[in-house]
């Protein structure tokens, strides 16, 4: 009779841990929940240890992924990774970034740690006007919509700070863009850097 108990035992820990799905947030943390609705803005779940539990609610633009229990994914992030979506913010800058003075320059980022810069650069690629600054997208205090003009171009409006040697301030970084779908594109990475970034979600 032990025998029976101690394995039904073993068959309901088995079947309760594979019934468990794991949440993995853009930051890199990751959960075991059970999810029990994936909405148009936000999930639902409860805790995998706590089933009786409160329902608790995360947004999906914080999550990069959910695995369910039966093998299945639901991929909501672009980038598994921050090395990942800070390559495309620098070619994407690349490719489609102008100087807002002289549309005859480009412009050319860097990332040191949280902090970009961008600089002018001419068609050769080397500095025209460098920056004096590095922009910390670990602290953005708020992301403008996208401003389309009419030419074609676009710019990114992103209030965040800004720092030189020991001076720091809050201020806006804006990047002017050639293509206005790149600059939705480039607008989402910087949006999912932040999220990233924020280990403590």
């Amino acid at each position: 009779m032990k025998t029976k108990i101690y394995t039904l035992s073993l068959l309901l820990v088995g079947i309760l841990g594979y019934s468990q799905d794991k949440v993995v947030r853009k930051n890199g943390a990751s959960f075991d929940a059970k999810v029990l609705e994936v909405g148009g803005a936000e999930i639902t779940y409860k805790e995998s240890d706590n089933l009786d539990g409160p329902i608790h609610s995360l947004r999906k633009s914080d999550i990069y992924k959910i695995t369910y229990s039966n093998g299945k994914e639901d991929v909501f992030g672009k980038y598994q990774n921050i090395d990942e979506v800070k390559s495309f913010i620098i070619n994407t800058i690349k490719e489609f970034g102008v100087d807002r003075n002289n549309g005859m320059l480009g412009l050319a980022a860097e990332f040191d740690g949280n902090n970009i810069k961008i600089n002018s650069v001419n068609k050769k690629g080397s500095i025209y006007y460098e920056d004096r600054y590095c922009w910390d997208l670990s602290r953005v205090v708020a992301f403008h919509n996208v401003s389309r003009r009419n030419n074609g171009t676009a710019f990114l409006n992103i209030i965040t700070y800004k720092t030189r040697k020991s001076n720091t301030e809050l201020d806006k970084l804006v990047i002017k863009m050639l293509d206005y779908e790149a600059a939705v594109a480039l607008s989402d990475a910087f949006k999912d850097l932040n999220i990233m970034l924020k280990k403590d979600l």
